[in-house]
């Protein structure tokens, strides 16, 4: 029997430890990059749903601040001390500035 159609050398084991290392460092890499998305992206996820959230006591407080600011009321009539709006209270402090 001859051996032909059989190898007569053994495979080059330079190359394929090279292709190897190649190989699992570029897994090692995806592996990492796709980590590093997950977290940025749980963390945005997290974020946005608290975020998304309101909380009762801020909204009653973002009204009571909203009716504070943009309200007429009379403090003291005596003393002639009134509240009013903060926008008219910038333009009568500018008008004064001006003067």
């Amino acid at each position: 029997m001859s051996n032909v159609g059989y190898e007569k050398r053994d495979i080059p084991v330079k190359p394929v430890i090279i292709g190897g290392f190649i190989f699992v460092l570029t897994i090692v890499v995806t592996l990492f990059l796709l980590f590093e998305y997950y977290v940025r992206v749980l963390d945005d996820t997290v974020y946005e749903f608290k975020l998304s959230k309101r909380s009762k006591k801020l909204i009653e407080l973002r009204k009571s601040e909203s009716e504070t600011l943009n309200s007429y009321k009379v403090i003291d009539q005596e003393k002639e001390i009134y509240h009013i709006p903060i926008n008219q209270s910038k333009e009568l402090l500018l008008d004064d500035q001006k003067k």
